[in-house]
């Protein structure tokens, strides 16, 4: 105690005391936040090769339009006493909702935490939401078989974003880029010419659409499927509720055949029309209604052929770049004859109300064995040397702060003699 700390009363004292307390536990939670953000290794890249070859994959050669499923796994309950955004949504509501929507599928994607309340069911697939950066850098995990809690809370590099990628996929059955368009600082669209190594991009968001970033991956030979999610916070809102999800082509309605289907492309996304201010009754007709679903995608030779259950009112082939290669309106098929320099053709059903079924792409391969390309690299000595100069700085600096108090002792040594 020093000189100065004798003049003072004990209720000073104390809120000098608790002062100290929590600047030195906000001083450790930041310098544990720092220390992960910056011993992340350096990543080296290959260059990109797109798709090419005279082989073309059709991830719906085995559709049957009697088999859609209707899923959703990115939704969010009222866990961490409120602190995460779960409003008006226990497991039991969100459970009962969505049920009443008819889904088949309804997955629980709490913040950084394994939500089990429907692992009784056959299709249950254990998954969360990681993240808790500052740009919301966040990936979906499906098939979890723990959680990984360690992030990095400031800004992410691309090395940063690969280095998660590739840590979380060790633990998951699929790691899936989540609204990437969602805040700006986020996933930029440059990154998806680099990132590899997961398997499926949140091209619909219940927040946001990202076909920026999907067609970047795409051009540059990522060969990375879509999924679409409610991403509901609330779900007893119907904005938040059936507004963007998952059509899965599969007989069965169990874990393996889901998470199969979803990874060999097999799916479509749906963006079906939301109507402010609608009731949860009336969105629920509605959907029971009017949901178009996919009939054809079949690939004759060349000649890629669409169709729906419904009138299409606009169909948009799309090709490398984002670039529309053909539109047509008010058909009940639409085809279009892949040209050899077409490296990859998705495609986009409009319906009159509003609706979008968004389609996975027919891709170039030199052979129906499909390896999906790895363009990183741990590059060691940049790694290392990267690590040997956080290692300086932070031996300076705790040299400097102890330099500092052995300074301070030895002044109140002298104070006290006098």
């Amino acid at each position: 105690m020093g000189i100065n700390d004798k003049k003072r009363g004990p209720f000073s004292r104390f809120l000098i005391f608790l002062f100290k307390t929590v600047l030195y536990a906000v001083l450790c939670v930041l310098i544990v936040l720092i220390v992960m953000n910056v011993f992340v290794p350096i990543y080296d890249y290959g260059e990109p090769k797109p798709f090419s070859g005279d082989y073309l994959h059709n991830p719906y050669q085995d559709m049957n339009p009697e088999y859609w499923k209707q899923c959703n796994f990115h939704a969010h309950t009222d866990q961490y006493g409120g602190v995460t955004d779960g409003r008006n949504t226990p497991n039991e509501v969100l459970d009962s909702v969505y049920n009443a929507f008819g889904f088949d599928h309804i997955g629980i994607s709490d913040y950084m935490k394994i939500n089990d309340y429907v692992k009784f069911r056959p299709g249950y697939i254990p998954a969360y939401e990681h993240g808790y950066n500052v740009f919301k850098i966040h990936q979906l995990c499906l098939g979890a078989e723990k959680v990984r809690y360690i992030d990095y809370f400031f800004f992410q590099n691309l090395s940063m974003k690969q280095h998660m990628i590739n840590r979380l996929s060790e633990q998951n059955r699929l790691v899936v880029v989540a609204h990437p368009s969602f805040v700006e600082g986020s996933y930029k669209v440059e990154d998806m010419k680099y990132l590899s190594n997961y398997k499926l991009m949140e091209v619909l968001n219940g927040y946001c659409l990202s076909p920026e970033h999907w067609d970047m991956a795409l051009s540059n030979g990522h060969l990375v499927y879509l999924i679409a999610d409610d991403d509901s916070h609330n779900s007893l809102s119907s904005r938040d509720v059936a507004c963007r999800f998952t059509m899965i082509n599969t007989k069965e309605n169990n874990a393996d055949d889901l998470l199969e289907a979803l990874v060999s492309g097999n799916a479509v996304g749906v963006d079906f029309k939301k109507i402010w201010q609608e009731s949860l009754p009336d969105k629920r007709d509605r959907l029971e209604k009017d949901l178009p679903y996919l009939k054809k995608a079949e690939l004759v030779d060349t000649v890629f052929t669409v169709g729906a259950s419904k009138m299409l009112a606009k169909v948009q082939f799309i090709g490398q770049g984002g670039k529309i290669l053909k539109e047509v309106d008010y058909v009940d098929e639409a085809s279009y004859n892949i040209r050899p320099e077409d490296q990859y053709v998705r495609t986009v059903l409009y319906f009159v109300d509003g609706t979008a079924l968004y389609l996975n792409p027919v891709t170039r391969h030199d052979s129906p064995d499909i390896v999906k390309q790895r363009l990183d690299h741990l590059s060691y000595i940049k790694t290392t040397l990267l690590w040997l100069s956080y290692c300086l700085v932070i031996s300076l600096i705790i040299a400097f702060f102890s330099a500092k108090r052995r300074k301070n002792k030895r002044k109140n040594v002298v104070v006290k003699k006098y």
